[in-house]
């Protein structure tokens, strides 16, 4: 995402829009263990409540005893539940009870610094709605890696309202890792249903990237990308067993400098695969493509003046 060769991580969650308020300091507890001793496994959501000064269940009695018939011969009263933490809700069960915490909801970049990775949220229009899909390509040309997200959840609790503030979110990245969200007028997408999986590939073969987005429940959507400058289409022929190349590391070398890496994969986001023959962007005058195959052999090929498509072939 920053160009510096290191591969980054991209994490999609649950955001900052839905019915959680979490932070470091008050994460959101789950606690959870064969609850009535008949070796199922139960959970209970809980929260720091600042009032009653206790880690407290977030569901009512009327909720949780259906699962945990003990808890109505222990509260005689929605009252007395009401004002009980966790510790007095299971008591001697405490011991078969084991304690996740979440300090964040939201969908996060994690940068490569090479002895750790730094974690940066994404823009907050990022964190409107869940993500699901999560598909990385350069989409208007300009050599900098963007990204896709594919947003929504509708299924929630009766109590909860469904999560769809999104519509399908573009990220153009200026090359340093600074994001800058497009509106669906700027980027033509406008996905209103429950997206999932999503992939990028120059369907067309005109050498900018499109973009596909599956809907649970709905059609899936095709966005042929018109306004783009045209990229270098690269097409990799790896050895016997591996001939897209999967593992793959590719650069492009411009005239001034090197573009940021890419990596082939099998599979990304939700149920979903980009095209393994990628779109690199003309920063610059392209001048070679480097490919670091996996096992660490390098080939590097040079790239015709006018060309709009190579193939890199694995050589032993």
């Amino acid at each position: 995402m920053d160009g510096d060769g290191r591969l980054d991580i991209i994490a999609g969650n649950w955001g900052s829009n839905g019915a959680y308020s979490v932070t470091p300091k008050e994460p959101l507890r789950l606690y959870y263990g064969d609850l009535n001793g008949d070796g199922d496994v139960h959970g209970v959501e809980a929260h720091f409540d600042s009032a009653l000064n206790k880690v407290v269940p977030r569901e009512n009695l009327t909720v949780l005893a259906p699962a945990m018939p003990f808890l109505r011969g222990r509260f005689r009263t929605h009252a007395s539940f009401r004002n009980a933490s966790v510790s007095e809700m299971f008591a001697d069960r405490l011991g078969a009870v084991q304690e996740l915490q979440a300090t964040t909801l939201a969908s996060i970049l994690f940068l490569n610094r090479g002895d750790h990775f730094e974690a940066v949220p994404l823009p907050r229009e990022a964190q409107w709605a869940p993500v699901f899909g999560i598909s990385v390509a350069d989409a208007d040309g300009d050599g900098a890696e963007d990204i896709f997200l594919a947003q929504n959840f509708f299924a929630t609790r009766h109590d909860v309202p469904r999560l769809d503030a999104g519509r399908g979110l573009w990220l153009r990245n200026d090359g340093k890792a600074r994001f800058t969200p497009m509106t669906a007028e700027e980027s033509g997408v406008a996905v209103w249903g429950e997206q999932r999986g999503c992939a990028v590939a120059d369907f067309n073969g005109d050498g900018r990237i499109d973009l596909a987005v599956a809907q649970n429940g709905g059609e899936t959507k095709l966005f042929r990308n018109e306004n783009a400058k045209p990229g270098l289409r690269v097409r990799l022929q790896g050895p016997p067993g591996n001939l897209d190349g999967i593992g793959a590391v590719m650069r492009m070398k411009y005239t001034d400098g090197l573009g940021p890496a890419h990596e082939i994969h099998a599979g990304s986001g939700f149920l979903s695969q980009d095209s393994a023959v990628t779109v690199l962007g003309p920063r610059a005058q392209s001048m070679h493509v480097s490919v670091r195959w996996p096992g660490g052999k390098v080939s590097e090929v040079s790239v015709p003046a006018g060309a709009t498509e190579i193939i890199v072939r694995f050589a032993n």
